[in-house]
């Protein structure tokens, strides 16, 4: 059995030693640009213990959009500007400036990031033992926000590589548990599960009427909701496929699309295309996502793949009910027929049909409050950086 226990994980409940002064941890991104993995970054920086642990930023591609919420945070930006393609000068270069941080503690997010870092946290360990430091150079802990393509041979085999260099293998849900164990056959005495995590005081059931005020809707009508990168792995091609569908059993059905990316113009023009017209509101990139959920009736994802979806949590904080694809963490936030409904990925005629089956449940309310419930038990905010505090205690004491 590859999943994580409903318990709180054994590192969650030693003492926590403070020390003489915070220890410097470098989080390694490609860059802060919008998206789930970023947003993670963020929170957990925002919250992370001063006292304890002192946060910077390398960025090995561009700062990105998110970046200026690092100086509202106090958290220090470096950028490293890699080389397209392969960059063998980049380890070195990260190892130089871990040395010169005194970073003790590297902890990286997704492939790219994960394989230099843990290449330039060995290297930067190699000095500091020739130096007569006596290897106390830098520990790694690595987040796997994803799956990470585990049918393509190459990646995985980089990704074996990034970890067997690494302490310590975070998995954000019990699916990507499973591919690092049995894809990419990381040691299990190396791989944990930290759920991802929201503020339930943030997202949290609004007035609708409002919401749906600041997006310029009509209060009457069946409201569907999407907030998602448009790009090509989140599948909103299916989405509006079967929104058409809907539309065909219920006309007073509207659908809006937050976020933006490569493949909107596709998108706008594939609805155009099946005579949706005010039907559907594609509002680019919101920063007010937590006030505009209570717009919505119904949440819908039709991502093919996730490691666990960030949006989903928040939307069930907020006390939707859900319609989602039965990829990836998706299961293990909505129960079937309790908090939500799950389909197969890349189907319209299911995706329509249980847009159309949540619309006329009686009990649609409750069903998205039962949602909220389950992400106050298992996805808090406070629970998911107190999980990660205590690993890098974990880490840093090994």
């Amino acid at each position: 059995m590859t999943g994580a226990p409903e318990a709180e994980p054994a590192w969650g409940a030693g003492p926590r030693a403070a020390p003489d002064r915070p220890v410097k941890v470098a989080h390694v991104v490609l860059s802060l640009n919008v998206g789930g993995l970023e947003r993670v970054v963020l929170r957990l920086l925002e919250r992370t213990s001063r006292e304890r642990f002192a946060p910077v930023v390398c960025a090995l591609q561009e700062p990105g959009a998110l970046a200026d919420e690092l100086a509202r945070l106090g958290v220090p930006l470096v950028v490293l500007s890699r080389k397209p393609g392969l960059d063998p000068g980049l380890p070195v270069r990260l190892a130089a400036w871990l040395r010169r941080e005194g970073v003790r503690l590297v902890h990286t997010h997704n492939p790219g990031p994960h394989l230099y870092g843990a290449l330039a946290a060995g290297l930067a360990r190699a000095a500091s033992f020739a130096g007569g430091g006596g290897g106390g150079g830098p520990r790694v802990i690595h987040t796997k926000h994803g799956r990470n393509y585990p049918k393509q041979k190459r990646k995985v085999l980089v990704n074996r590589l990034a970890a067997a260099l690494t302490d310590r293998v975070v998995a954000v849900s019990d699916d990507t548990r499973a591919v690092a164990l049995e894809v990419e056959r990381v040691d299990p005495a190396r791989v944990v599960t930290i759920l991802n995590g929201v503020d339930p005081e943030v997202f949290r059931p609004g007035d609708a009427r409002a919401a749906r005020a600041r997006l310029g809707l009509r209060d009457a009508g069946y409201h569907v909701g999407c907030v998602a990168r448009l790009s090509p792995e989140k599948d909103h091609a299916t989405l509006l496929t079967a929104f058409a569908r809907l539309r065909e059993v219920r006309p007073d059905a509207h659908l809006t699309v937050v976020g933006d990316g490569p493949v909107r113009p596709a998108l706008e023009q594939q609805a155009a295309r099946l005579g949706l017209g005010g039907a559907v509101l594609f509002t680019g990139t919101r920063g007010d996502v937590a006030e505009l959920l209570p717009a919505f009736d119904v949440f819908a994802l039709a991502s093919l793949t996730e490691g666990i979806s960030l949006t989903l949590i928040e939307a069930a904080a907020a006390g939707l009910p859900i319609v989602a694809t039965r990829v990836g963490g998706n299961p293990e936030i909505v129960q079937e027929g309790e908090t939500g409904l799950l389909v197969s990925p890349g189907s319209p005629e299911p995706l329509a049909a249980a847009l159309e089956a949540i619309a006329v449940r009686d009990d649609r309310a409750e069903v998205g409050m039962r949602g909220r419930a389950r992400v106050i038990e298992r996805f808090g905010i406070d629970r998911m950086v107190r999980a990660y505090e205590d690993l890098y205690d974990e880490v840093l004491r090994g």
